[in-house]
């Protein structure tokens, strides 16, 4: 059972013990870099994973290369297959 949070030492003190608790090392990492960037003391490029960034890079070769998709037709097919107009 979750316990009442209702202020912000209590989110403090539920996300302490939610970390002292958990032995998750990816979990853990992925906190610790959460918080390095809202906190801005980190870029997000360095907060993200290894397959993230070259998932970014493939991207931006395919863009280069004139592979896109205009947001107008990906809209009109997102229509079409939820029924709408």
């Amino acid at each position: 059972m979750e316990m009442q949070i209702s202020n912000t030492a209590d989110i403090k003190n539920y996300l302490h013990k939610l970390i002292v608790e958990t032995n998750d090392l990816e979990i853990l990492k992925k906190v610790k870099k959460y918080f390095l960037t809202i906190n801005n003391t980190t870029d997000w490029w360095d907060a993200i994973s290894e397959a993230e960034k070259q998932n970014i890079k493939i991207g931006l070769k395919q863009l280069d290369a004139g592979e896109k998709v205009e947001y107008k037709d990906i809209k009109q097919k997102v229509n079409l297959l939820l029924g709408r107009q």
